[in-house]
């Protein structure tokens, strides 16, 4: 697999250069993200009254926060604040700079520069320090950049006055910057001052300014950690006494400051992380999941050496007090409980009461009452499976449904295609010149998170940032995930207060509503599900969906909630609750039920924060837009030249482009909520074409994963090649022993195999050669699961997998193969959203067909290319309580494939790529 990164684009800021370090330099910057200020009060003449030095959320010129001073001064000529930056010597290359905001001009920036080689006259024992002066604030209001300019040509001129007053010649060799000073007195009376964005470069290192220190800190005494920052209370994560969303990635490379800027705030890290690193991650204010390799299944080392080793790993992250919890592990089975408590124990021995993460396949009532403090996750990527989305809200439910009552439940939502189906997509990555371009999409991550919210999820980690790489061609990704957790902001104070969430149903059958109750108000979240948008989401619009919530609040308001627009929603009192309209509705968003009016309220802040940040979302919204239609464009050029055309495929792309001119002709005239909408509805003429285009793809496949290519609208071409390929060729004998189950009792069939994963419920499963109702012959296969005790059913099933198993059949690597069968289901099967499950071992069971619902006999097909081990296999199952028959399944070669004709016929000449400059600020 690739582990090279292209350089990310930023989501309108500019990303961090990562260098490599020459002669142990570096450059320090910060977004003022973090927990602690950054400047420390000096001297003053001005007798100051300070009433906030604090780190604000109210104003930034980047990112989320800046540092802010605000006092009242009297007559005088100063007010020093320092900032402590280690060395920076003093050269042409010397680049100092802090953006800087406030109520009035006169902020004046200094730097301290250090002479090692020269002494100061006044105090022998000490190198001689000068001050040269930076840039002066003038633009009252406004974010203006401070910088030091000319650095040795100001360092002259402070020798020159040196000499002039001393007679004596300073020298000048090694000498360094080692302090910023802010000069914030301007005047007397009240002062504001808000500062964001330093860049210090190149440095020998970086010294941290140290926080003044309380009454109770003593030199030489250890300070305690802070690990009541951060508390896990029931289902409620706290972080210094405040309820906290989790909105969390795995970082593996990208730039840690478009991370921030895209608005996640928790890091996952490996034990392996560099100290560089991970100091950048707690600057840019990153809270910090490590992830600790704990002892091996199966091993017990000593306890000193074993609580030694983990100690030791601890101790670099908790000495920056930003660990939000530890993570214990991911897929964490049963069995492996045993290993992951004695892990835990480890942790708790050197960090008591901090929260731990574990992301767990099965055994959730081990888990969760076994380990204290515990953060229970549960996931699986349903993208481009038969997962459809309502039995992925069904699994995760089941899986909270499992735990312990009252657990702190998380999920990690698919960002990426699993290395598994790149390697059968894209069996030549890992070379240059190859862009991954399978998905997914940007609407299916919105879909994904919605539906965990929907399912109790208290936090969210989005599993992988290398699909936000260019070289994964991701960038639209990132901008959908920035709009999104710009609206998981919007929401925090509602989603972290919830009580359990229910659903209900709306005016299209294909969309349905989670409604998440807390005292501020009611979250309703109506999301499409309809069928097959795990594969390619249509454009799962609607000009008015209307829903029903029972118990509304009296005199509660009602308001849609989006990154770009807070408006209001007309709705009246109905039999049953209150009925709301909304209009225009597009695949998933927020609706706000609250009374929550006052100055300091819910809407309030939600209007304000619209208002600082419309401009920004109004600008991703276009950029995706722009990426999107740029893909879209690219692969539909490709079909369309390859014959396969789609009616009025230009003519949605020409509407699509239209409305991205619109967005951009709105954001130019500052009307950023407008731009923002039309950025929205540039994207459904293209969900509209890619649907259509998928859908035509099927009518010669009786199942969305008969091909590896055919679950995805981007890997389309390469379905069609291999299409041609399977139509040009010759379908040979079936190879497949015994796969009509005609076998007679009481012999054994040639080569299959029957399998029980060890269960953890109380169900009797069991596969017999049966005569009820065979597809042809007189037998087939029935696989059956049925409660050990009938009064008293489970309802959801953690763990049970009876599966029947092919012998494996030898062919040539590299041919291409039809495997095929049919398949009854009397009666609904229960329990597992997985239901009857049957897959072939080229596929795999992502590739796999999942089926619950009751159907008479129906026959499905996979075609697949035959492996480098040039063996091939079937496997049926059964995961649910209930009963599935199989029959008349066969493994045909497919021989005699010329490469397939090609009929150009291309439609789509008058459109162009948008360009790449238009996706600049206006």
């Amino acid at each position: 697999m690739r582990t090279s990164r292209s350089l990310y684009l930023s989501l309108g800021f500019s990303c961090l250069l990562w260098l490599p370090p020459l002669l142990a330099q570096q450059v320090f910057q910060s977004g003022f993200e973090g927990k602690d200020i950054l400047f420390q009060q000096s001297k003053s003449d001005v007798d100051p009254k300070v009433s906030q030095h604090t780190l604000t959320g109210e104003t930034a010129h980047a990112g989320q926060k800046s540092e802010w001073i605000q006092f009242t001064g009297g007559n005088g000529n100063y007010f020093h604040f320092h900032h402590d930056l280690g060395r920076a010597p003093v050269t042409d290359e010397l680049n100092i700079s802090l953006w800087v905001k406030a109520n009035r001009p006169g902020i004046q920036l200094f730097c301290r520069v250090v002479l090692p080689k020269e002494r100061d006259p006044k105090n022998l024992d000490q190198p001689l320090t000068l001050v040269l002066k930076g840039d002066t604030y003038q633009l009252t209001g406004r974010w203006q950049q401070l910088t030091l300019r000319q650095p040795v040509r100001r360092l002259k001129e402070q020798v020159n006055l040196f000499r002039a007053e001393t007679g004596k010649d300073a020298v000048v060799a090694d000498a360094y910057v080692d302090r910023l000073i802010m000069n914030v007195y301007a005047g007397p009376g009240q002062t504001d001052v808000w500062l964001d964005d330093m860049e210090i470069g190149p440095i020998l290192e970086h010294k941290l300014t140290t926080p003044a220190k309380t009454p109770e800190e003593v030199p030489g005494k250890t300070l305690a950690r802070r690990t009541s920052e951060v508390q896990l209370k029931g289902n409620q994560l706290l972080v210094s006494g405040q309820k906290f969303f989790l909105r969390g990635i795995r970082h593996s490379g990208t730039p840690l400051k478009t991370l921030r800027d895209a608005g996640f705030n928790t890091l996952w890290v490996n034990d392996s992380i560099s100290d560089q690193a991970l100091d950048e991650a707690v600057n840019q204010g990153f809270w910090i999941v490590p992830v600790l390799q704990g002892p091996s299944e199966g091993e017990v080392p000593a306890q000193l050496t074993s609580q030694q080793v983990m100690g030791k790993k601890m101790a670099r992250f908790l000495e920056q007090e930003a660990v939000l919890c530890w993570d214990l592990g991911s897929n964490l089975s049963f069995e492996k409980n045993q290993a992951v408590t004695r892990t835990a124990q480890s942790l708790r021995n050197a960090d008591p009461l901090r929260p731990l993460a574990a992301d767990i396949w099965d055994g959730f009532q081990r888990y969760s009452r076994g380990i204290d403090q515990v953060m229970v996750g549960a996931h699986r990527w349903p993208l481009f499976t038969t997962m459809e989305l309502p039995m992925y809200r069904d699994w995760l439910l089941q899986k909270k449904r499992l735990s312990q009552p009252g657990t702190y439940t998380w999920t990690w939502i698919q960002t990426h295609i699993p290395d598994w189906q790149l390697q059968l997509l894209y069996p030549q990555d890992g070379k240059p010149g190859q862009p991954i371009v399978a998905g997914p999409h940007p609407e299916h991550l919105r879909l994904l998170t919605f539906t965990a919210l929907g399912a109790g999820c208290r936090g969210v980690g989005f599993w992988s940032d290398r699909f936000l790489a260019d070289s994964h061609q991701g960038r639209d990704r990132l901008l959908a995930l920035a709009l999104l957790n710009q609206e998981l902001q919007l929401l925090e104070p509602l989603i972290v207060n919830a009580e359990d969430p229910f659903w209900i149903d709306t005016s299209l059958p294909d969309v349905k509503a989670a409604v998440l109750r807390s005292e501020k108000g009611i979250l309703v979240l109506p999301i499409w599900m309809g069928k097959g948008t795990q594969f390619v989401p249509p454009q799962g619009g609607a000009t008015e969906l209307t829903f029903v919530v029972p118990q509304a609040p009296t005199g509660a308001q009602v308001w849609e909630i989006t990154a770009g627009q807070v408006r209001s929603i007309p709705w009246s009192r109905v039999v049953g609750g209150t009925q709301i309209s909304l209009k225009e509705f597009s695949l998933a968003t927020a609706v706000v039920l609250t009374s929550d009016l006052s100055p300091t309220g819910l809407v309030v802040g939600w209007q304000d924060a619209q208002r600082k940040k419309s401009k920004l979302a109004a600008q991703w919204a276009h950029d995706l837009a722009e990426e999107e239609f740029n893909k879209v464009l690219a692969i539909q050029t490709k079909l369309e030249n390859n014959g396969r055309h789609l009616a009025d495929s230009e003519g949605l792309m020409k509407k699509s482009r239209e409305f991205i001119a619109q967005s951009l002709d709105y954001r130019r005239n500052g009307e950023y909520g407008n731009g923002f909408a039309a950025a929205q509805r540039a994207l459904r003429p293209l969900r509209i074409l890619m649907r259509a285009a998928w859908e035509q793809a099927l009518r010669d496949l009786d199942n969305p994963v008969a091909t590896p290519f055919s679950p995805s609208y981007f890997t389309l071409p390469e379905h069609y090649q291999m299409w041609g390929e399977i139509q040009a060729a010759k379908l040979q004998a079936n190879v497949l022993p015994d796969g009509d189950f005609e076998t007679p009792a009481g012999k054994e069939a040639q080569g299959w195999v029957v399998q029980e994963v060890p269960s953890l419920d109380e169900v009797a499963v069991t596969a017999t050669r049966v005569s009820e109702s065979p597809r042809s012959g007189k037998q087939c296969l029935k696989i059956q699961a049925v409660p050990k005790n009938p009064l008293l059913a489970p309802v959801a099933l953690e763990r049970t997998f009876l599966g029947v198993y092919s012998p494996s059949i030898k062919l040539n690597p590299g041919s291409l193969v039809r495997i095929s069968g049919w398949v009854r289901i009397p009666q609904e099967i229960k329990g597992s959203p997985d239901g009857a499950l049957f897959f072939d071992s080229v596929g795999g069971e992502p590739l796999g067909i999942r089926l619950t619902a009751p159907t008479e006999w129906r026959h499905y097909s996979f075609y697949r290319k035959v492996p480098t081990s040039g063996t091939v296999g079937i496997t049926l199952a059964l995961t649910g309580m209930g009963a599935v028959y199989f029959d008349d399944w066969k493994v045909e070669p497919l021989e005699g494939s010329p490469q397939p004709g090609v009929e150009a016929a291309p439609n789509l000449s008058g459109i162009n790529p948008l360009p790449n400059g238009s996706q600049s600020k206006p």
